[in-house]
């Protein structure tokens, strides 16, 4: 399995909903399942509760507040 790591600063609040979104190309992470994780503070990762929005071009990350996160595809 492969990942991709992003820190809070690639996230763009969205001011009507209060809710931060990260979207990827599906060029970059394949057509097959996604799974996310949280980075936390002592360099671990810990589940993250988050939507997933999947489309034929990208998958949308919504978060209630920004996080540094690993995605594995």
């Amino acid at each position: 399995m492969q990942f991709i790591e992003f820190k809070k600063e690639h996230f763009i609040h969205d001011e009507k909903t209060g809710n931060y979104s990260l979207e990827i190309p599906k060029d970059e992470i394949g057509f097959g399942d996604v799974r996310l994780q949280k980075k936390q503070d002592d360099g671990s990762l810990a589940k993250i509760d988050a939507e997933i929005i999947d489309d034929l071009k990208q998958i949308k990350i919504i978060l209630e507040s920004p996080q540094d996160i690993r995605v594995n595809f």
